[in-house]
């Protein structure tokens, strides 16, 4: 009976939904807000990823990249939960881009503070490497440390 019981927590803990939606708006370089069918208007945060905050370096070009990207288009959002705020924490995939770990490798988002996703790990690490974008001026702030600087 245990041995049935973990497996159904497991199954529960990982399961993950899917959900599609056209982007109507690239809020910073971590959140969007997309229209699903219904007329339902959802906030996505993307999940396992950190941009910029709005004064910081790079906050902009984020924002423009990331619009780039998923402006206007249809994407899918794999997510298991919501954050405090209500926001879907998920990654965003579209025409079979990951686009989260796509705004880490081109250097204009961090891996999350709190993240055990390596693969992002891996990404930030390439990308301070080769000096992209946030990762090209001397000791970056990471949002995390600017918001706390802010409070």
């Amino acid at each position: 009976m245990k041995y049935f019981l973990f497996i159904l927590i497991s199954i529960i803990y990982t399961a993950s939904e899917t959900i599609s939606g056209s982007v109507s708006k690239v809020i910073d370089g971590d959140t969007i807000i997309i229209l699903m069918q219904g007329n339902i208007q959802e906030r996505i945060r993307l999940a396992d990823i950190d941009a910029p905050e709005t004064g910081q370096d790079f906050s902009e070009k984020s924002r423009l990249y990331l619009s780039a990207l998923i402006a206007g288009k249809t994407v899918e959002i794999e997510y298991k939960e919501r954050d405090m705020y209500g926001r879907i924490l998920g990654t965003v995939y579209v025409d079979g881009i990951n686009v989260n770990e796509e705004m880490v490798k081109s250097g204009l988002a961090w891996n999350y503070y709190y993240s055990r996703n390596k693969r992002m790990a891996e990404l930030e690490a390439q990308a301070k490497n080769e000096k992209k974008n946030i990762f090209s001026v001397p000791n970056p702030i990471q949002p995390y440390d600017y918001r706390r600087g802010k409070r």
